[in-house]
């Protein structure tokens, strides 16, 4: 049986919802299955459970907010429902191998994910930890347009053509 409609469903909710308490029970109830049923077949289709799923979501929404507002890292979690600085940072770090502060520091690249079909979200870096980038990658010039940046996005690779354009455009030539 094809479970489009349902994950499609408890993809949407989560994504107009990541700023609030997400209750499971309400969004079982707008799919019309038990949270039983959702939540097996969340993990069948994601290989994620539904927990997990809405976690990773609130903080790669956090993330981008870290990297793009001036707010105050109590306040983005307090945002996204976490009791505190201390909760909020053990768990991000678990996602993105960074503390909050780290993460703001280092301004890694942020990708855009699809979710489902038709829905597409903030999606994270590589664990700090999984990265290959060399101490001279992380001069400041490189935080700007890492030109390791492939190593962020899973997959990536950067050809010689595209690392000279870097280089060019980093000394005004483009």
């Amino acid at each position: 049986m094809n479970h489009y409609i349902l994950i499609w469903s408890v993809c949407t909710f989560v994504e107009t919802r990541v700023q609030e308490d997400i209750n499971l029970e309400e969004l079982a109830a707008q799919t019309g299955f038990s949270l039983a049923h959702v939540r097996d077949i969340f993990r069948q289709n994601t290989g994620k459970s539904l927990s997990r799923y809405v976690q990773e979501r609130k903080i790669a929404n956090a993330a981008q907010e870290l990297l793009y507002t001036n707010e105050t890292i109590v306040d983005i979690a307090t945002r996204y429902g976490f009791s505190g600085r201390t909760v909020f940072s053990r768990v991000f770090k678990r996602y993105t191998g960074y503390t909050p502060s780290q993460f703001r520091s280092v301004q890694p690249l942020l990708t855009r994910i699809r979710l489902c079909a038709g829905v597409f979200g903030v999606g994270l870096p590589e664990p700090a930890e999984k990265l290959q980038c060399s101490e001279a990658d992380k001069t400041s010039t490189a935080k700007s347009i890492p030109h390791c940046a492939h190593a962020l996005v899973p997959g990536g690779t950067v050809t010689e053509a595209e690392q000279e354009k870097f280089e060019l455009s980093q000394k005004g030539g483009l």
